[in-house]
């Protein structure tokens, strides 16, 4: 490995050499720069290499000929020799190259390389880079759209682009990415034939007539999406990204409206795709798209179609004169169907942009009796203005969620704070859990002071096993409202259940502070667990 390493140096030697007597470069700078390298190519080359060793080298050299050209030019060296020049250039190659043989499976690190490629123009290179890359990654969508550009954009061949979006769907048919790219280049490339005839035809030249008037309507790119649709379906917002790439070609032909009714016999009960039809006709009519969006909810009474239509209209509310108006035209009075829960939740949000809530009282109340065990759809109804039988319907559904009653009584202790003690003491009696026991010493102290909080506790503990956060909680009311003995008396008691590091590091440092007179037997209780350095490390 030495010899190799070594025989690498020498050959930078030349190029370091020149770089220093054209004054880009100090003889302290070159010196370092070649024991830089050195150190990298060691890395390199060791049994056991990391992918962070090249990619440290890569920015280095990358970094490194960036200030190489800023001298070069801010200088105006113009005599620096071809093999200097390239050079730098050369060697991102080879450690971009020897990185990627080992880790040919990183598709990020393939497009960066990709892209280096394209930044210093080495088309040899470029080529070589996606050929092994496609090789290794085949269901990479983006490896194989960029090869695809290239080739359109950079190359000019769209035969070649065509078939390599061909390859690229037998591995990744159900890719929309994949889909839309191959219509754009579809509609772009006869887009550009038509700007060329258009060209020709104004220098009063004759435009190629082989090409045959079906194909000027765009008849790849509409055979691309009807294909489409058999492998992804069609869903409002892929409709959209179609609807978008054909807009450039708009004007010649009706292509988009050949979308439309592509994908409305195709799933003609899809509300996204009504909604995407109305946003589209909205642009010119907007009677018309308000037509559309009635017409679906007709065919699709659902709520999710519901919700995608008042979506559109709030999307749509600064070109409508009466918006909210408008939209509660749309919220039925009969209930529709509905697949989940959280269609419901959006309707609220929804209806909220739209300051519409008083409608969604009704629809709140038919999403629960479809979803009675939804933690969402309680805590939705318990957010307005919810009674006594809500909080215990949502309990009686859910009796074991903590949110649930902590929304409960804490209403309680507002309404009711009798009946509120009561209903804690049988909830921390039958359904203790440790998040609440916080919240319910807290309630405790509150109402009845510390020393109800002391009488609470002890409760508690013949009740249930308490958990760590109670005694924290107690020992943090222990520690504000009463003497220190208590406080101790509390640690004590927190060290004895719960002997963890942290906790023996507070109860130490709390009795240096405050009862030094105790620390020696806290000290002595300590040691029978933890080590003299353990107990000073605590001190510390």
């Amino acid at each position: 490995m030495a010899e190799v390493v070594q025989s690498h140096v020498e050959d930078m030697l030349p190029e370091e050499y020149e770089l220093q007597q054209l004054g880009v470069l100090s003889p302290a700078e070159a010196k370092l720069v070649i024991k830089t390298r050195m150190d990298f190519e060691y890395k390199m080359r060791r049994r056991i290499s990391k992918k962070l060793d090249f990619v440290k080298f890569i920015e280095y050299e990358l970094k490194l000929n960036s200030l190489k050209q800023t001298r070069i030019k801010n200088m105006g060296v113009s005599d620096v020799s071809e093999h200097t020049k390239y050079r730098s250039l050369q060697r991102i190659h080879f450690i971009f190259q020897k990185c990627l043989k080992k880790y040919k499976t990183d598709v990020p690190l393939w497009l960066k390389y990709i892209k280096y490629c394209q930044t210093v123009k080495s088309s040899r290179s470029l080529g070589f880079a996606f050929v092994e890359a496609l090789k290794h990654n085949p269901n990479a969508v983006e490896l194989w759209i960029l090869s695809a550009k290239n080739e359109m954009e950079t190359n000019k061949n769209i035969s070649s682009a065509r078939l390599i979006f061909l390859r690229s769907l037998k591995f990744n048919q159900s890719s929309p990415d994949l889909w839309v790219e191959y219509f754009r280049l579809e509609v772009l490339h006869v887009e550009k034939i038509l700007k060329r005839q258009a060209v020709m035809a104004a220098c009063d030249k004759n435009p190629e007539s082989e090409l045959k008037a079906e194909f000027l309507d765009y008849k790849t790119a509409k055979i691309v999406f009807t294909n489409s649709l058999k492998s992804i379906g069609v869903s409002g917002a892929t409709l959209q990204r179609f609807i978008d790439v054909s807009r450039v070609a708009d004007q010649a032909s009706g292509l988009t409206q050949f979308l439309f009714d592509k994908s409305l016999s195709h799933s003609p009960r899809d509300a996204g795709v009504w909604c995407c039809l109305a946003e589209y006709v909205s642009e010119k009519d907007m009677e018309k798209a308000i037509s559309v969006l009635r017409r679906a909810l007709a065919l699709i009474p659902t709520y999710e179609t519901l919700l995608s239509i008042l979506q559109l209209l709030h999307s749509l509310q600064p070109r409508l004169s009466n918006g909210s108006k408008l939209a509660l035209s749309f919220v039925p009075q009969r209930t529709l169907s509905v697949e989940s829960d959280g269609t419901i939740v959006s309707l609220g949000s929804a209806l909220e942009a739209l300051e519409l809530q008083e409608s969604f009282t009704p629809i709140l109340d038919h999403g629960l009796t479809q979803f009675p065990l939804s933690k969402e759809l309680h805590l939705l109804k318990l957010s307005g203005s919810p009674s006594l039988a809500d909080y215990e319907a949502a309990c009686t559904a859910l009796p074991q969620d903590c949110d649930i009653w902590r929304e409960f009584l804490a209403f309680l202790s507002r309404s009711d704070p009798d009946q509120c003690r009561d209903k804690w003491r049988q909830v921390m009696r039958e359904m203790f859990s440790a998040p609440l026991s916080a919240l319910y010493l807290q309630f405790t102290l509150e109402r009845e002071g510390i020393e109800g909080v002391r009488a609470a506790f002890t409760e508690l503990k013949g009740w249930n096993t308490v958990p760590e956060s109670g005694y924290r909680a107690m020992l943090t009311m222990e520690t504000e409202h009463s003497p220190p003995a208590k406080v101790l008396q509390m640690y004590s008691e927190l060290v004895e259940r719960y002997g963890t590091k942290e906790n023996w590091r507070a109860y130490l440092v709390y009795t240096r502070d405050v009862c030094p007179e105790q620390l020696d037997n806290v000290m002595w209780r300590c040691k029978k667990v933890y080590s003299d350095s353990e107990i000073a490390a605590f001190m510390l």
